[in-house]
């Protein structure tokens, strides 16, 4: 049976550029995200990976299209894309994502790597589209860098 599992992450934007993590597991250039942990919303795991992965605290931009908010129930910000998409990992079975990405800004917080990546590094939309990446990540990201200042 192929795993399943539900994943969210940031697109950082600062100065038209986009921060990005060289993922070991993977070989490419890649936003900052990761699995969902148990009683974790998306927009949660996509702050707290983003956190653990660069060291920046961030701030989810985007649009609440039903604003609604009372002692029950409140909307949230929509991801900016949802993806369904096979992860190619070079030491373990493929298994499937569904992932939701949000684009954010820096709140606080200093840039630092970590273990799950080799490396760490600000990309304009031209380095993008010469990037090896996934073609979703690629496209994806190119149109978040166009959405920024509409947000």
């Amino acid at each position: 049976m192929t795993k399943k599992c539900m994943v969210a992450g940031c697109i950082i934007i600062k100065d038209g550029k986009m921060l990005m993590l060289k993922h070991k597991k993977i070989g490419v250039w890649l936003p900052p995200g990761g699995h969902m942990e148990e009683n974790e919303f998306p927009y949660e795991t996509a702050m707290r990976e983003t956190f653990e992965e660069t060291g920046l605290e961030v701030e989810l931009l985007g649009k609440d299209n039903v604003p609604y908010n009372d002692e029950s129930a409140h909307t949230v910000i929509e991801p900016f894309a949802m993806v369904y998409e096979n992860v190619p990992y070079k030491t373990q079975p493929m298994h499937i994502h569904f992932d939701m990405v949000y684009i954010a800004r820096i709140k606080g917080g200093e840039i630092s790597g970590n273990n799950e990546s080799e490396g760490i590094k600000w990309f304009s939309k031209s380095d993008i589209e010469r990037l090896d990446t996934l073609p979703n990540v690629k496209a994806i990201s190119i149109r978040a860098l166009e959405a920024y200042n509409e947000l």
